[in-house]
Order: structure tokens, then C-alpha cells, then sequence
């Protein structure tokens, strides 16, 4: 609160009472004024002031009397009449003397007036006249002359009294006058603003009354509303006392609780509307409610989730806020309360739906992982046995089918792993030089044996100055090229495809043309070609089997490359597609051909030192037979603790590392071997018979340059070599070698060793069908090596091990060197009934020999 706001309200307070004291001070004042008036006219009225001055006049009237009296008796000396009134003449004045000479009411006048010598020679004519009076008649009458003569010269000073007595009570009655006018006037200052406060405080309590009116209104009209709100609202409303008794309940209460107002109300609050788990809750709140405590202290009322009852004893599950309000009975709960049974149903299913989202995701990978690996193997083989075909010396045409046929099958390696690899699982493609000559012509030469089984024959054309290598991905020409000639060989047979490269638009302009001579299509289906999913007609139909993703892909692929795509077409005459692109100058110059697949890989250099790391024997003497074919040198390590100490104390030129292995996994000796000794700088191999993509980043963060998957070809060992540790050699690839005598039996010995173990009670069942797939693989065996591959895929990806004997009773069917199949899954098949999980040492290995 601000100063001037808290100055405004103590003003606000005070002003009432320094009205009320200063009203009490002006009628004390006007009420102290209005006694002294009184007072003082209380005085002017007193009748001793009228008699006072009465009684002077009186005096100089007897003296006069008693002079007229004297002079009658001396008219007629006879009368005794006459003499008796002169004496009680003068018996009268001299009485009227004695009391202004010694009377209290003439004491003031007696002190300011200087009548005392005066009065004091006329006591003494008087006393002098006594003997005279007092005497008989005889003596009366002989003394009237003197008393005529004494009463004539008493007149004057009984005058004088009375003048002075008449100019002093004159006097006196003016200055009483002066001060009841300036009592009056002192009584009707305090009157003014005594009647200005009071026609202020009238004025004032006039507005108070108006302002009250209103605020009365404003405050119906919000209680009104507040009632309006009260009822409308679609949270319930609560009002409850510390002691639990529900004083308030509106209409959405009524809807969630299902109690009528009047069951409620006065109610019990805990044993009414809470569910048991929640009443210890409830009771802790209204604790709170009773010390004054209001809900969500500094950020509003704090949401709660809660429970509450329902009539039928139904538990709905709610959101609760809640307040404290005050009246005159003391504190009072306000809970707002909302069903959130909908939302939470919502919830459930959002959940469920998420459940199912991530299951299919899981299971998306599980199946791009098992899958990845299964077109890999095959593909792999195929290419092995190529590159081994190619040492045995074929003639020129036999050549040429072999280049085709590893063309072909590179190219699909490549989309395989362009798709699957999770080192490209983003998508996003990657710009190198390339020579769109050997794209075109490589892509081709791979459908050129497609196109000749329907009669058809695939010619290129080149355009425009062809040299210089552009920037951008093959990957991308390639499948276009194949989806674009692979649509033509459909619909053309006994016909003619032609392919032209165009260059002539200038440096990067690229235009690419693929025409046929075959069934064409309808003007009106031009615009629906590029469309997912379209089927034109039964014919395409019909053909819509074969290899790339379709028109609409090349669609797509042709926008990712900024280009255009434009279609000609007469129905009996053939279909034009044409491509029109950019593509930016390569920095390198043309003086290599990356596109050739066919062209030999260098050798590794000689007398390379390498350490093999694996546990499996077999694996490692097959290794090491490769490298030391190809020249180097050779030290084996049969895990990974060995591996570090081995390491500890010799420089290698490379490492290729196992990963399942006993005492110390591939990885972890990998972090060792790179983090002290002399081998830290030393390029490590990972060589693992499968890799599913967290494995490849694993190995990866271990410190692994890269990894070579198992079955091992020459090939890819070769260029391992040549990539990683910098060695360059003029020789071809070199034949693979052989098995030595022996080394067969030995592999499919070993391999049922492992079979017989996978029953054992081990940690990691994945690790045991992982090395008996790399004894399959450097054996040959490549379906036993697959369903390994599957078996560990699943085991890895948290399946039950009780799936062993399954995948078993399958796997001996396949057994190289079983004779008697039928006996080994007849026992398998009595271990699976009877539910020995997992298998002792001895029934796994009865099963497998």
C-alpha cells in the first residue's frame, strides 16, 4: 500500500470523530454562552434594581411630602390631624434615609457615588428635628417655621442623592446591556459554524445514505450474480465448516456427488462425499481451515488431484482447489471441485494409443534390423563368391557377366543400406564427385540382362561436353535411372530403350532422357502417373512387380534435386521421360573413376603388425589366415583382458576387436587399450557378427573407428586396411585364402560346442548365439548363420529365452555333419514338455552330438 493510499484511509477514519469533537466542543462553547445570557437577563429582571431606584425617587417624594405637610400645619395650627400626618412624614423619610445610609442594595451606589456627606447632613437635620417631632403639639407647632426652613434646605441634597443614584444604576444597566450584546454575539459565533458543521454533517450523511443505497445495490446485484455464478458454474461449489458440516452446494455438485441440497446440506462433509483414502487428507484440510490457513498461499489456490464419492459409493477421480472465506460465525472451507473421469479416460487411451505407437515402432525395428541383416548376408555372400569367381581366370564373356552381376548386386547393397543403415537412418543424402558417364553407364549395364529377357535393348547416347565430375549423390541418379528404365523394360518387349545423357546447357546443366518404344499411355492418364498407388490399366497391372519404388518416388527424388520432370507419350508409339537438373562443379578434378565397381581394390601395405582379438579360435585362426594372405603380421588375443596386456607392451598398426567376449567385452578393453600405453593412437576395428544401430553407436563411443561385419570378405578387410591405417599398394586383391586342412571339421566341431552350451544357465544367452553365428560365418554356413542372426536379434531385444529349444529344433535340421536329425529334436521335443529350463551342460551338449 502506498503512502497516499494509507493516508486516504486514515482520514477516512478520523474524519467522523473530529466532526463528532468538534460538534461537541461549539455546543459546549454556545451551551456555556446561552447559561451566561440567562444569567445576566436573569439579572436585568431582579426587582432590587427597580426599587433601588424606586426607593431614591421615593425619597426625594417624601421629603417633598414632608415639606407640604409642614406647610399645611402651619396653615391651620389646629389641625392635630395635620400634625399627626407630619409626623409620620417625617417618620417615612427618615426611615427611607436609615436604609440608603446602611442598606446591602445601596452599599455599590453609597462606594462609586460620593452621597455619603449628603446623606450625612440630611441624618443630621433629621436627627436635629426629633426632639421637635417626638415632642407634644404645643412644641410642634412653635418649631414648623424652623422645620419649614430645614426642610426647604434638605430638598437639594435629597435631589442630589437622587440624581446620582439615578446616573449610577444609568450607568450600571448600560454596561449589563454591553455585555449581554457581546455575550450574544460571542453565542452566535459559536452558533454559526455551529449550524454550518451541522448542515455540513446533514449534507454529508445525506451522501453516506445515497452511497450506501448504492453500494447496497451493487452488492445485491454482485450477490445476485455471485448466486448466478454459484449455480451456472460446471465445477462443483462446497462450502463446509472446520467441524466438517456442508454449509453450501450447488447445482454441479449435485450432478457429481448425486445428493440432493437438502441431504446434504448441514451434512458430514468427510463421511458424505470422501472416499476412505482420502478422509485423513480431508480432515488435515479443514485442520487447516480452523488455524486460518487459506489454500495456495502466493500463487492463487494450488490443484489437486483427489478422489471423491459418489452417492452409489462410485469413486471419480477429480481436481480440487480450495479457499478459506470468513462471515460471523468464523472461517468457512470453499472447495471447487471438477470431475475429471472424461480426461482421465482420455488420458488412458492417449496412453494406450502411445503404448501401441512405441510397440509398432519397436517392432519396426526389430524387423528393419532382423531384415537389414538378412538381405545383407545373402547379399554379401553373393558378392564374396563373385569376387572369388573373378580369381579363377573366366574368359572375356564370362567377365562381362560377372561385372554385370556384382554391378547388380552392389546396387542393391546400396539401397539396402541406404534405407536400413542406421549410420543413414536420417536420411539425409550425402553430396560426393561423381561421373554421371559411369552412373548411367553402371546402371545400364546392371538391366541390361533385365531388358534382353523381354526382347529389349538398352542403348546410351552422350550429349554435349561430357568431362568433369559434378557434386551430388549417385545414389539419388541411380534410382532414378532404374525406376525410369525399369518402367520402360515393363512396358516395352522386342523393342528399344535409349538413355541420353545431355550436357550441352551449360556447366551443371544436366538433362536426362529415357525413351522407349513401347504400349505408351493415354493422354488423359499423363497427370495421374506421378500419383501413389495408381494402376492404369490391367496391363500395368500386371506388370507393376519388379524392382524400384515408382514413378511417384522419382517424382520426389527429382524435387529434392530442385528439378523438373516432363512426360511424352503416344499409346502404340512409346513414352519420353525427361529430367532436367542442376549440379555444382566438383572441386576435384576428373582423374579417378569412383563410379567403376568392378575396378580392384589396392592391397594393404606389407608388414602391417595387427592384433586379433577374439574368443572363438576358429574365428581367430581364419582372420589372421587373411591378413597374414595379405601380408601382415600377426599377434592373436583370446579376449579382452589379454588383449589390454598384450597391447600394454607392443605397437600395433591396428586392432580388430571382438565384442562378446569372457573376463573383459570388446568395448570396454577397447577404452582401455586408447586411454594408456602405446597404443592410444592405434585405430581400433569392431568385428562382430551383428550390429544392431545402438550397438554401432556403443562402439563408437568406445573409441572405434568403425566396424566390420561378419561373414568377413577379403574385400572389405582390404579396404579396412588401406582406409584407416593410410596403406597403398600397386597389387589386385588377392584370392581368398582357403581353409587349412583340418580347420572345417574343426569350425563345425566348435560350432556344435556352442549349440550344446546355449542350454546352459549363462548371464547372456545373445552372447553364446552370437559366437556360435561367428563360427557359423567364417565356417560357411550361411543359413545357420542367419537363423542365428534372427535368434540373437530377439534375444537381444528382451525375448524370453524359453524361445531356445523352438529356435534349436530348427537349427539341428541344418547342423553341418547331423546324420541323425529326427533323434536330436525327439529329445528336444521331450526337454520342451517336460520344461527343463534352461538345460544342464550335459542334456545340451547329448542334443547336439
Amino acid at each position: 500500500m502506498t503512502r497516499a493510499a494509507a493516508m486516504k484511509g486514515l482520514i477516512a477514519h478520523l474524519l467522523p470523530v473530529l466532526v463528532a469533537l468538534t460538534v461537541s466542543v461549539l455546543a459546549v462553547v454556545a451551551w456555556s454562552h446561552n447559561a451566561d445570557i440567562r444569567r445576566q437577563i436573569e439579572e436585568l429582571g431582579i426587582a432590587n434594581s427597580d426599587s433601588t431606584q424606586w426607593s431614591l425617587a421615593q425619597t426625594e417624594v417624601e421629603a417633598m411630602a414632608l415639606q407640604r405637610a409642614i406647610l399645611l400645619l402651619q396653615d391651620d395650627p389646629a389641625d392635630a390631624d395635620q400634625a399627626d400626618e407630619l409626623r409620620k412624614r417625617f417618620d417615612i423619610l427618615y426611615s427611607r434615609l436609615q436604609t440608603l445610609r446602611t442598606g446591602r442594595t445601596f452599599t455599590g451606589l453609597r462606594a462609586r457615588t460620593g452621597i455619603v456627606p449628603a446623606l450625612d447632613e440630611l441624618q443630621a437635620a433629621l436627627d436635629g428635628a426629633i426632639p421637635v417631632i417626638d415632642g407634644d403639639d404645643a412644641l410642634l407647632f412653635a418649631s414648623l417655621d424652623r422645620l419649614a426652613a430645614q426642610a426647604e434646605a434638605a430638598l437639594p441634597l435629597v435631589r442630589q442623592i437622587s440624581l446620582a443614584g439615578v446616573r449610577q444604576f444609568s450607568s450600571e444597566s448600560d454596561l449589563r446591556r454591553q455585555d449581554v450584546v457581546k455575550t450574544l454575539f460571542q453565542l452566535s459565533l459559536m452558533v454559526v459554524p455551529l449550524f454550518l458543521v451541522l448542515v455540513g454533517t446533514t449534507l454529508v450523511l445525506f451522501v453516506m445514505v445515497n452511497a450506501a443505497r448504492v453500494q447496497t445495490s451493487r452488492i445485491a446485484a454482485t450477490g445476485e450474480r455471485m448466486r448466478s455464478l454459484f449455480d451456472a458454474s460446471t465445477d462443483a461449489i462446497l462450502f463446509a465448516r472446520p467441524d466438517g458440516r456442508v454449509r453450501g452446494y450447488n447445482k454441479a455438485a449435485e450432478r457429481i456427488y448425486g445428493y440432493e441440497p437438502d441431504e446434504v446440506i448441514n451434512g458430514d462433509l468427510i463421511e458424505l462425499l470422501t472416499p476412505p483414502t482420502q478422509r485423513d487428507a480431508v480432515r488435515a484440510l479443514l485442520a487447516e481451515v480452523q488455524m486460518g490457513r487459506t489454500g495456495g498461499e502466493g500463487s492463487g489456490p494450488a490443484v489437486m488431484q483427489a478422489t471423491a464419492q459418489h452417492k452409489s459409493g462410485r469413486v471419480i477421480p477429480v481436481e480440487m482447489s480450495w479457499s478459506v472465506a470468513h462471515d460471523d460465525r468464523g472461517p468457512l472451507l470453499v472447495a471447487y471441485v471438477r470431475d475429471v473421469s472424461r480426461r482421465a479416460q482420455e488420458e488412458a487411451e492417449l496412453i494406450e494409443a502411445r503404448d501401441r505407437a512405441v510397440a509398432g515402432e519397436r517392432a519396426k525395428a526389430r524387423l528393419i534390423a532382423v531384415m537389414s541383416h538378412e538381405m545383407r548376408t545373402p547379399l554379401n555372400g553373393i558378392l564374396g563368391t563373385l569376387d572369388l569367381l573373378k580369381l579363377t581366370g573366366p574368359d572375356a564373356r564370362q567377365r562381362h557377366y560377372l561385372d554385370a552381376m556384382e554391378q547388380s548386386g552392389r546396387m542393391l547393397l546400396r539401397h539396402v543400406n541406404d534405407v536400413l543403415d542406421a549410420s543413414r537412418a536420417d536420411g539425409a543424402a550425402t553430396a560426393a564427385p561423381l561421373d554421371l558417364r559411369a552412373v548411367v553407364a553402371s546402371t545400364v549395364e546392371s538391366l541390361q540382362a533385365h531388358a534382353e529377357a523381354r526382347g529389349n535393348h538398352i542403348t546410351i547416347g552422350l550429349v554435349g561436353e561430357q568431362d568433369g565430375l559434378l557434386l551430388g549423390n549417385a545414389l539419388q541418379i541411380e534410382q532414378i535411372l532404374i525406376n525410369l528404365i525399369g518402367n520402360a523394360i515393363k512396358f516395352t518387349e522386342n523393342g528399344s530403350i535409349h538413355v541420353e545423357l545431355d550436357r550441352s546447357a551449360g556447366p551443371g546443366q544436366v538433362e536426362l532422357r529415357v525413351s522407349d518404344t513401347g504400349i505408351g499411355i493415354a493422354e488423359e492418364n499423363l497427370a495421374r502417373i506421378f500419383e501413389e498407388f495408381v494402376t492404369l490399366d490391367a496391363t500395368f497391372d500386371r506388370t507393376a512387380e519388379g524392382t524400384g519404388p515408382g514413378l511417384s518416388i522419382v517424382r520426389n527424388l527429382v524435387g529434392a534435386l530442385d528439378g523438373q520432370i516432363d512426360v511424352e507419350s503416344a499409346v502404340g508409339e512409346g513414352t519420353v521421360f525427361s529430367i532436367s537438373f542442376c549440379l555444382p562443379q566438383a572441386a576435384c578434378p576428373d582423374t579417378t573413376d569412383d563410379a567403376e565397381p568392378a575396378a580392384p581394390l589396392p592391397a594393404a601395405s606389407r608388414n602391417l603388425h595387427v592384433l586379433v582379438v577374439d574368443d572363438n579360435e576358429i574365428n581367430r585362426l581364419v582372420v589372421s589366415d587373411m591378413l597374414q594372405h595379405l601380408g601382415c603380421e600377426v599377434v592373436q588375443a583370446a579376449d579382452g583382458l589379454s588383449a589390454c596386456e598384450i597391447a600394454g607392451g607392443t605397437v600395433f598398426d591396428l586392432i580388430l576387436m571382438d565384442i562378446s567376449m569372457p573376463r573383459l567385452d570388446g568395448t570396454v578393453a577397447a577404452q582401455r587399450i586408447l586411454a594408456e600405453g602405446p597404443n592410444v593412437a592405434t585405430p581400433i576395428v569392431a568385428l562382430t557378427a551383428h550390429a544392431l544401430p545402438e550397438d554401432l553407436a556403443r562402439f563408437r563411443r568406445a573409441g572405434m573407428r568403425r566396424a566390420l561385419l561378419k561373414p568377413l570378405q577379403l574385400r572389405d578387410l582390404t579396404a579396412v586396411l588401406n582406409d584407416i591405417c593410410g596403406a597403398g599398394a600397386e597389387e589386385p586383391v588377392p584370392a581368398e585364402p582357403s581353409l587349412p586342412p583340418g580347420l572345417g571339421q574343426r569350425i563345425e566341431d566348435e560350432l556344435r560346442t556352442d549349440l550344446g552350451d546355449l542350454c546352459l544357465s549363462q548371464e547372456d544367452a545373445a552372447a553364446r548365439v552370437h559366437r556360435a553365428a561367428g563360427t557359423a560365418a567364417l565356417g560357411g554356413f550361411k543359413e545357420l548363420h542367419g537363423r542365428l542372426i534372427r535368434l540373437e536379434t530377439a534375444l537381444r531385444q528382451g525375448a524370453d529365452r524359453a524361445i531356445l529349444v523352438p529356435q534349436l529344433r530348427e537349427i539341428v535340421g541344418i547342423l553341418p555333419g547331423a546324420k541323425d536329425v529326427s533323434r536330436y529334436q525327439r529329445r528336444l521335443n521331450d526337454l520342451e514338455t517336460s520344461g527343463c529350463y534352461p538345460l544342464d551342460r550335459s542334456a545340451g551338449r547329448e542334443v547336439m552330438q
